[in-house]
């Protein structure tokens, strides 16, 4: 037995379902030759052929055999034929050091509006950095104003500790108690939620000194993100099927039934259920929620005042593209007619898609075999340029994202779906304004035809009524910012192209200007109405770069700033790092080693504080004239007015 006659076996021995296990290929194909040789009319194998519609799952058994089918393709299966995000065409992962959820765009540095100091007036303080003014996102520090509640840092899979700090004096900051759970935080009035990864709790905050725990309930499913929004939690629940799935049991005691969750009507890379569910914050009791297929990579979820936005990619494999191209009319043309028969037959015989994808690997081996080596030559060539040529005319039906829309208004359900090509880069690539869900993707290069980056407008039925294509050729998105009417795409593979986008008309939404430097940026937040601020990298060290956008046509690079003696930043890693006073003109970014604090007032980065605390700073706030540098094991408070340390306190 040959090489490929051994691989044609072991594929069919695991992977023929049905009647065929256990039969050979050839007798298969005997018993098949009445299948129509008409290899035309293939693009709908591509995955962005046709948009798909939601329906939901008709029994357990068929909720349990769709993931089962996805399981067992990702196991045996070749590559999707679609290039994913870096690679060794692109940029080196360890250059981009962003992590899967990194800071590709800044959110809102919300904070009180009361006066910065003096008067009876309770002082101002710094809220946690988010997407949504109106959302508040999970973070390891939070503060009321009058105490600060800070996860140590360091959890990682077990409940450790979060420190209670008293800040009535901002001066003389006194820690008073703590919680003996750890995760990410949010603050519903009096109630402290914690978020870990085997469990969620309440505690009673109204006397700090004394957290009382209200509630915990069990997870049985990963927490993607959390907003808090008009005094109910929003969790994204992420469950991986496994032996025995159904019920679904993402949350407590609550079980979803596999046939109430949302799913495409078409093939997706759909390898998990996201849950979005409503929580009362007191009581740790489940309102709503509503599930939905999903996919763990190349996917994002956007949460708005008005919904929820879960996503899953669709890819075309090698096989659907190789059959794709087979079936138009220059691919067929190329074949001979018992190859022609034999491809044909491939689309009515029951076996797994991985199985057909080995048996068209033998048709065009046999196929080659039956030519001089001369022909043989000439048509290899032939073949791969037209397949080329058929991914370049097809390139944005390869991979897409399906977009699933939940509403928050009431019971929470899918009320809308779309579709747009390429993939996003996180939660920041989406943005929702009047009425328009606004998304930023990358095209992954394949089978040497560079990738590029869109941005599509979707109407509120998800629809899309407009786009800007073919930012960034053979480069991918690193980060993006929409602002208003106004958008910003960051792409880089060598050089840092800067895109302004002006997003007015949503039906047609065009590129204003471009400008190019070194580095890249990871993270992008308006600091005034023509002042952004970049932070990124340029030669693996922090960079923070000032763009003067008050010219949407001609966008200027007006300063930056390499950290040289700092390896990364947490802000490439999570938005919420990032701290932005706007009372006195400053911003905070926490380094590898120190935590600083820039100027960027008449356009111009001025470093006015460094903070050392014997390691990374991982986190800023400020209440009053008073900044808070918290680190692994103390927090450093300094004088806003003068930059000068006042004391520091051990957590």
């Amino acid at each position: 037995m040959n090489g490929r006659t051994k691989l044609i076996a072991v594929a069919f021995a695991a992977l023929l379902v049905g009647s065929v296990v256990g039969a050979g290929l050839a007798g298969v194909f005997e018993t098949e030759r009445t299948a129509s040789t008409d290899l035309e009319g293939e693009d709908s194998a591509l995955a962005g052929a046709s948009e798909p519609e939601l329906t939901t799952f008709a029994s357990e058994k068929a909720f349990v055999e769709y993931f089962d089918d996805r399981s067992r393709t990702a196991a045996f299966s070749r590559q999707p034929v679609t290039a994913r995000t870096g690679g060794a065409d692109m940029v080196e992962e360890d250059d981009a050091a962003s992590a899967e959820d990194g800071a590709s765009e800044a959110g809102t540095s919300a904070s009180r509006s009361a006066p910065a100091s003096g008067g009876d007036s309770e002082p101002r303080h710094s809220e946690t950095n988010v997407q949504e003014a109106a959302l508040d996102e999970p973070d390891v520090l939070k503060t009321d104003g009058e105490s600060v509640y800070y996860a140590d840092h360091r959890y990682t899979s077990g409940w450790d500790e979060t420190s209670i700090v008293d800040v009535s004096d901002p001066e003389t900051p006194e820690a008073v108690g703590s919680v003996p759970r750890s995760g990410d935080l949010l603050l519903a009035g009096d109630t402290l939620v914690v978020l870990g990864d085997e469990e969620a709790a309440g505690y009673d905050v109204t006397d700090p000194e004394n957290p009382d725990e209200q509630w915990r309930k069990d997870l049985e499913a990963r927490i993607e993100t959390a907003r808090l929004y008009d005094g109910n939690l929003y969790l994204v629940l992420v469950d991986r099927p496994g032996d025995d799935p159904c019920p679904i049991e993402p949350y407590g005691d609550r079980m979803i039934e596999c046939t109430d969750v949302v799913r495409p009507n078409a093939d997706a890379d759909a390898d998990a259920v996201y849950t979005a569910a409503r929580v009362d914050p007191e009581t740790g009791s489940l309102e709503s929620e509503a599930s939905v297929v999903g996919s763990r990579s190349l996917s994002a979820t956007y949460v708005s005042e008005n919904g929820i936005y879960l996503s899953y990619t669709r890819s075309t494999d090698e096989y659907d593209l190789r059959r794709a191209y087979l079936g138009s009319e220059n691919g067929s043309a190329l074949l001979d007619a018992e190859a022609r028969e034999r491809v044909a037959t491939l689309d009515d015989i029951d076996i797994s898609q991985s199985a057909k994808a080995v048996e068209l690997r033998e048709i065009l081996a046999d196929w080659y075999d039956r030519m001089d080596e001369g022909e043989r030559r000439e048509v290899r060539r032939a073949f791969e340029e037209g397949l080329r040529d058929y991914a370049e005319a097809h390139q944005r039906e390869l991979t897409t994202t399906g977009i699933v829309r939940v509403d928050i208004d009431g019971e929470l359900s899918a009320e809308a779906s779309g579709e747009i090509p390429g993939t996003p880069l996180n939660q920041f690539s989406m943005d929702e304004h009047e009425d328009h869900l606004r998304i930023a993707t990358t095209i992954p290069r394949t089978h040497g035809v560079d990738s590029v980056n869109d941005v599509y407008v979707l109407d509120s039925d998800l629809e899309t009524v407009g786009s800007v294509t073919g930012l960034g050729v053979d480069e991918r998105i690193y980060s993006v910012r929409f602002e208003g009417d106004e958008g910003y795409v960051v792409t880089y593979r060598e050089i840092d192209p800067f895109y302004t986008l002006d997003l007015s008309e949503p039906t047609d939404p065009t590129v204003d200007g471009e400008l190019k430097l070194p580095g890249f940026s990871e993270y992008l937040h308006p600091l005034e109405d023509d002042l952004v601020l970049g932070i990124g990298q340029e030669d693996r060290q922090p960079k923070a770069t000032l763009f003067d956008v008050s010219d949407p046509e001609d966008p200027v690079e007006l300063d930056s700033e390499i950290l040289s003696e700092e390896r990364y930043s947490d802000v490439s890693r999570t938005h919420t790092a990032f701290l932005q006073d706007e009372a006195h003109g400053v911003f905070f970014m926490p380094g590898s080693e120190g935590s600083y604090v820039f100027d960027y007032e008449g356009g111009d980065l001025e470093e006015v504080a460094r903070v050392d605390l014997g390691g990374r700073g991982t986190r800023a706030m400020y209440i009053g004239d008073h900044l808070y540098v918290f680190g692994e094991g103390e927090a450093v408070v300094l004088d806003e007015t003068t930059w000068e340390e006042e004391t520091r306190l051990d957590l």
